[in-house]
């Protein structure tokens, strides 16, 4: 990349008239290691120099430029914003990633989908076992029974609101030992399964994203979790975010979240402060406990891009490194949310928008490679 970051400085003086003295800052919002972001930086500083160029204090530049390194899933982005006087100005340089010098390690689980329901209203969550599926939409909750191998609809469950649902609706649905629990946007219903039966009233009650180890508080109004953390963790809160997991590996508890910036944050047996960040990923994330590799690993869904269909890939986490251990599972649609489940958490649940406009409710579990 040096290469590349002479003629990102090259771009920024004949955009900016070259100034004769300049202060230059840096903000890392890629992936970068440290030992690259500081070979880039000292490479556009050698730049500047070259440029006859003077590196000065703020209060003696001529200009201010502050450089960010970016990236999305094509590629880095470099952005200079360039502060001369009372105008200020952006430089934008996009770069591919650079290829790996040695050949990726063979993926050592694989990816296994089942579709479990398909309808035309937008699936919310689901529960299966081996006599209920229950499905949950905006408006109702649907009770399914199985008859000869297929679902026969038992009973539809009405979902009272006081207040409009806002336009990307979320919600969540919990069964223990036959009692329904539904959380929607400032309400929650209880019920039975049988004989079925739901009351719904308004109400702020936190989200359980994983029984009885994550639980956060909704934004009513908005599409994602406000960060502010309950159950266990309560008081601790962290960016908002989409989608969180949470899991022990050995002496060492892990949290991650999909922060609504774009960046999934790690943290490792407390939450004062991420211990890794990756960008990168979609907004879509959940645990799965296996039988490979170092006994968990993470599902994800890949980033947000309307030209394509999602994929999701399962990462392992090793330290401060996500390590991919699959291949891509290239879907029919888009990720709107996955989340543990099973005994042990060896299931995840996830919808997908179809292409063709439907949604589907199916389940992901990992199979170790020979």
């Amino acid at each position: 990349m040096p290469s590349s970051a002479a003629e990102f400085v090259q771009l920024i003086l004949s955009r900016s008239g070259s100034p004769s003295a300049v202060t230059v800052t840096f903000q890392n919002l890629a992936s970068l290691s440290p030992e690259t972001q500081e070979a880039l930086q000292n490479a556009m500083f050698n730049a500047f120099r070259s440029a006859n160029v003077r590196l000065v204090k703020s209060e003696q530049a001529v200009a201010e430029i502050q450089i960010t390194f970016s990236e999305d899933w094509q590629g880095y982005i470099w952005i200079a914003n360039i502060q001369q006087g009372s105008s200020s100005q952006l430089v934008i340089k996009k770069l591919p990633r650079q290829q790996r010098t040695t050949p990726p390690r063979a993926p050592t689980l694989t990816i296994r989908k089942i579709s479990v329901w398909q309808q035309d209203a937008p699936i919310l969550d689901f529960f299966q076992d081996n006599q209920n599926l229950l499905i949950l939409d905006p408006e109702q909750l649907s009770l399914y029974t199985s008859d000869s191998g297929q679902w026969r609809l038992r009973q539809t469950l009405g979902i009272p609101h006081q207040s409009p649902w806002p336009r990307d609706v979320r919600g969540r649905l919990e069964i223990h030992d036959r009692e329904i629990n539904v959380f929607l946007p400032g309400t929650r219903c209880n019920g039975k399964i049988s004989p079925p039966s739901l009351d719904c009233r308004a109400s702020d009650d936190p989200w359980p994203l994983e029984p009885n180890e994550l639980v956060a508080f909704y934004s009513p109004k908005r599409n994602f979790l406000s960060g502010l953390l309950a159950g266990q963790s309560a008081g601790a809160s962290v960016v908002p975010f989409f989608s969180g997991a949470t899991w022990q590996s050995g002496d060492q508890r892990l949290w991650i979240f999909s922060g609504t910036d774009g960046r999934a944050r790690l943290f490792q047996n407390d939450l004062a402060s991420p211990a890794a960040m990756f960008n990168g990923w979609g907004s879509t994330l959940a645990a799965v406990h296996s039988t490979c590799g170092s006994g968990w690993q993470l599902l994800t869904s890949s980033p947000a891009d309307t030209t394509r269909p999602d994929s999701i890939q399962a990462i392992e986490i090793n330290g401060h490194e996500a390590l991919p251990v699959s291949s891509p599972v290239d879907l029919s649609g888009s990720v709107e949310a996955l989340w543990t489940a099973g005994n042990y958490g060896q299931v995840v649940n996830g919808v997908l928008h179809l292409q063709s406009g439907k949604y589907e409710a199916f389940t992901l579990t990992v199979i170790c490679n020979q």
